[in-house]
């Protein structure tokens, strides 16, 4: 009966906030939202490109510069640059909206929820109702990692800032 007392008192801490220490709840600090929008930019930005190269979607990493690129073509290094500047921008607005949003949420889905907010923003301005099948799934299913990638990352490092007290310890 040892394991279900563990059990039980595993269920009363369960979706309470965290009696072991302080109450409240730190927000996630900038740096580390500057870090997970460095690292979604490469990764994010790599796959964009390579399904833009593979002819999945006709939108490459230089769409999200669009509204500032005046004389340069997407295609090009300057598009591409401006663009994964651009994306490294709203990945930054897009983790800090979503640990102001849903910080406090300890679900892994959630992410996805979020992806699928942004994949309608983003549909809203490049005109969805147009897109072929293909590019709505493609478009789909990099958002929705995206969303994805971006609450995961800010549930688990809140998590682990709960478990070990924002101190780095080796584990």
């Amino acid at each position: 009966m040892v394991a279900g007392k563990a059990a039980r008192r595993n269920k009363e801490l369960w979706g309470k906030p965290r009696e072991r220490g302080t109450a409240e709840r730190k927000a996630t600090s900038i740096s580390k939202i500057v870090e997970l929008a460095f690292w979604g930019t490469i990764m994010w930005g790599i796959v964009r490109l390579l399904a833009h190269f593979l002819n999945l979607t006709p939108y490459g990493l230089g769409a999200f510069a669009r509204p500032l690129l005046s004389g340069y073509e997407e295609n090009s290094l300057m598009g591409n640059s401006l663009g994964a500047i651009v994306l490294f921008v709203e990945t930054i607005l897009a983790s800090f909206l979503f640990s102001l949003l849903f910080g406090q949420m300890r679900v892994w889905w959630i992410g996805l929820l979020y992806g699928g907010i942004l994949l309608a923003i983003a549909g809203f301005f490049f005109r969805i109702g147009n897109w072929e099948v293909g590019t709505l799934s493609t478009e789909g299913a990099w958002y929705l990692s995206y969303g994805l990638f971006i609450g995961m990352t800010l549930v688990l490092e809140q998590s682990d800032e709960e478990q070990w007290g924002g101190k780095d310890k080796e584990r």
